[in-house]
């Protein structure tokens, strides 16, 4: 999992046409729609997840990917491109990168106390 340049990202939100700098809306509408082809190819090129699965979808277009190839095998990456963020790895409390493992065992012993205090 990569990301694009930061920088970049930051450059092509700022060049966003804004509705009130133009006088036509036709003119505006195809300044948006040129802009939209650039910043989909940007953040959402599929060569960006290559090496990971789906772990999660948790609503709205967002999801979590487990990585299970390159260097960031075994962690867990947010997806927050459709609410204009990037993906980036999930950080515990500690602002560590999340392991696959370690949150499995934790949702598992979590289960277990649930099942333990319904009995």
């Amino acid at each position: 999992m990569q990301g694009p340049d930061p920088a970049r990202l930051v450059a092509l939100q700022e060049e966003c046409p804004q509705e009130k700098d133009f006088d036509e809306e036709d003119e505006y509408g195809e300044a948006l729609g040129e802009w939209n082809g650039r910043w989909e190819a940007l953040p959402w090129s599929p060569e960006r997840t290559v090496g990971a699965v789906v772990l999660s979808h948790l609503g709205c277009a967002c999801r979590q990917w487990l990585v299970v190839g390159g260097p960031e095998h075994g962690r867990i990456w947010s997806d927050d491109r459709a609410d204009d963020r990037d993906l980036e790895p999930l950080l515990g409390a500690g602002q560590e990168p999340t392991a696959f493992a370690l949150r499995y065992r934790e949702r598992l012993a979590d289960a277990a106390r649930t099942v333990e205090a319904a009995r």
